[in-house]
């Protein structure tokens, strides 16, 4: 494998035209010989000649050598610059994150716009995913989860970014939506339920079963946003979370926030709890929703 001084030898030999001009360029102490026993060994290692004498003093690369600088100078010329900001905790960095669809949907966009607003040098990575797994984030695989989560194992630090509050969905053309919005009067209609590998499924029939509104028939949907779709066009009736107070406002819906316990379920960012600075991510939590 090729040593990075090697390489850096080259690359300085290369703009200076010389192995004594070279030596004067390095940073640290290094003789004309030790230069030149740096691209020698490189030549020996890639098995053709790097340079060619085109006058007593001058050294140009060879065409195999201009091909081995094309590569390595971006990398040379940027490194300097890339070693301040990482010293500095500034330059651009890329968050990896993972959320659920909703809260893709009504949770991330303001928060994020805040986000760059205030550091445009952030780039943020979303993944939609429909089951966390907290697991990719102590194996640094993800930067940031955020999804409704019940427990947080050790290794993982969490806030609280949003609240999902439990709804009763109907279609608002259905002749029951003009009374008071009531699970068990629906018993007759079908149930638009999320499919049955999602765990919040489990969520939506143990709230029926406290209502007393165990459907006779079900029809399931992959996400909330089609449970919606499925409901505006007189599907049926369904249970969502939805994030905020104000409930979904979707044409053809009509609906009411479910009361008790079991009906508030917490959204969490989630990220690995560690002791070493992380400023992008410092960023972005900063600007993050404070829930009380």
């Amino acid at each position: 494998m090729t040593q990075f001084h090697r390489l850096e030898g080259f690359y300085r030999v290369a703009l200076a035209e010389g192995y004594a001009r070279a030596a004067r360029s390095f940073p640290y102490p290094i003789s004309q010989a030790g230069v030149h026993a740096q691209v020698r060994k490189l030549e020996q290692e890639l098995g053709v000649r790097l340079f060619e004498q085109v006058t007593k003093d001058r050294l140009v690369p060879t065409r195999a050598g201009r091909k081995l600088l094309e590569f390595c100078a971006p990398f040379f010329e940027r490194f300097p610059e890339l070693a301040r900001d990482v010293a500095r905790g500034e330059g651009r960095a890329r968050l990896r994150i993972e959320a659920g669809a909703l809260e893709i949907q009504e949770v991330l966009p303001r928060w994020f716009r805040r986000v760059q607003a205030e550091n445009p040098r952030i780039e943020l990575e979303l993944k939609e995913i429909d089951v966390p797994d907290l697991r990719r984030l102590l194996d640094g695989q993800v930067d940031l989860i955020v999804d409704h989560q019940s427990t947080v194992p050790k290794g993982i630090s969490s806030r609280r970014v949003a609240t999902h509050r439990g709804y009763l969905v109907v279609p608002s053309r259905h002749p029951l939506a003009a009374g008071v919005l009531r699970a068990e009067r629906f018993r007759d209609e079908a149930f638009v339920a999320l499919s049955s590998a999602l765990p919040q499924s489990a969520l939506q029939m143990k709230a029926l079963q406290r209502l007393g509104a165990e459907p006779r028939r079900i029809t399931y949907a992959p996400s909330v946003t089609s449970v919606l779709a499925f409901v505006a066009a007189g599907l049926g009736y369904s249970l969502i979370p939805w994030p905020g107070a104000e409930g979904p406002r979707v044409r053809g819906v009509a609906s009411r926030e479910l009361r008790g316990r079991d009906s508030r379920f917490p959204v969490l960012a989630c990220y690995r709890t560690t002791n070493e600075p992380d400023a992008a991510l410092e960023a972005v939590l900063r600007r993050a929703p404070r829930i009380s």
